[in-house]
């Protein structure tokens, strides 16, 4: 059982937003999710852009069936203490009535556990406005999303403690990079972790530090990853570009890492020397999502670089690879595992362009 400080006054947990509170010092189970990208067909903006089972498949309906039940079997088996999301909980341009928001944020508070989500690229695109979805985050009484007040939307810090003690403190970043909808008021549409972001980090960091009596491991969760997650599969040799590797199969896996790369070629947002920058402030992983066909946990630079297994069945994803992500930290080190959804999926509605021709049998349902 966890209870959780929205609001905190306690000097001792300063640089933090809000903290989840452990019922006793134990390992902290925490649950990624990651591109869930809800639509509702009824609401797309031009005719053609779904295809008639997605347009089946995709109606207020069926959210459960396509979405909801898979995150109820994520839970279930995990068992978490926090849940965090990094980014694209719906396709905002198939939400401008923010029904789909509505129905999201729902099933997350029915689960009773505290949860921390960032925008990603889609979410914003809806005709409600940013500033709705953040006020619908903020009021829901399990969701620990804040606002903030630098470039972007959702830049807020979540502390796990025990006690007055922070076992871990977990940097909630927006990438920005939203194209579609979104005004100059209300965001960037460029992707990007801007100076005054990461400014914010140092701060927080400097003062849990000063807080806590010591420096406290930090986790930086966001969703367009940074030039390093490109650059590190082809550092560690698991292929001549960086693309197109299955660790453990088609290359030798290294350091306890796992995961498929498929071929979608990203050049990565620059935040400077981003090993430099998580040294600096104690922070020994980095957690996105955005590219479907990828799901790697590789240590590098003694940093975590995961990205997180998609969740959701819009757009294209690999058939067959579908779920959450599942991390354990014992104080000392981070265990990473991604869980498949236990339930029947609907019908597949993305298609897994990206991996054509990659595994021995390439099966894409339509």
């Amino acid at each position: 059982m966890t209870s959780v400080i929205k609001d905190v006054t306690n000097k001792v947990f300063d640089g933090c937003d809000s903290v989840v509170l452990l019922d006793s010092d134990r390992d902290v189970r925490i649950l990624q999710l990651t591109d869930m990208q809800v639509i509702d067909a009824s609401q797309m903006r031009t005719p053609d852009r779904l295809r008639i089972d997605e347009i089946n498949a995709w109606s207020r309906d069926n959210f459960d069936v396509q979405l909801g039940n898979h995150i109820r079997s994520l839970v279930t088996q995990s068992n978490p203490d926090l849940i965090f999301i990094t980014g694209d909980m719906v396709y905002g341009s198939f939400d401008d009535s923010g029904e789909a928001f509505v129905w999201f944020v729902d099933l997350m508070e029915s689960f009773g556990i505290p949860w921390a989500p960032v925008f990603g690229n889609h979410d914003n695109e809806t005709n409600m406005g940013v500033k709705w979805q953040c006020d619908l985050l903020e009021n829901a009484k399990n969701c620990l999303f804040k606002r903030g007040n630098v470039t972007g939307n959702g830049n807020y810090t979540v502390g796990i403690a025990c006690g007055d003690t922070l076992k871990r403190v977990m940097y909630m970043t927006d990438s920005n990079g939203c194209s579609a909808q979104i005004s100059d008021s209300e965001g960037t549409r460029e992707e990007g972790i801007f100076p005054d972001q990461l400014n914010r980090i140092r701060e927080s960091a400097e003062k849990v530090k000063n807080a806590q009596g010591h420096a406290v491991k930090g986790l930086m969760a966001f969703h367009i990853p940074t030039k390093e997650f490109v650059e590190i599969g082809k550092a560690k040799g698991y292929s001549e570009d960086g693309y197109d590797y299955i660790i453990g199969v088609t290359a030798e896996a290294k350091d306890g890492d796992f995961g498929f790369c498929g071929k979608e070629r990203i050049r990565g947002i620059d935040i400077g020397d981003a090993y430099a920058f998580c040294k600096e402030n104690c922070i020994d992983s980095m957690f996105v999502g955005h590219i479907h066909s990828t799901c790697t946990r590789i240590l590098y630079n003694d940093i975590l670089w995961v990205y997180g297994l998609k969740t959701g069945q819009y757009d294209s994803h690999v058939p067959g690879s579908l779920g959450g992500t599942l991390v354990l930290d014992n104080g000392e080190a981070l265990a990473v595992t991604h869980i498949p959804s236990l339930v029947p999926f609907g019908p597949c509605t993305g298609q897994a362009r990206y991996f054509k021709g990659f595994f021995a049998e390439d099966k894409v349902l339509l």
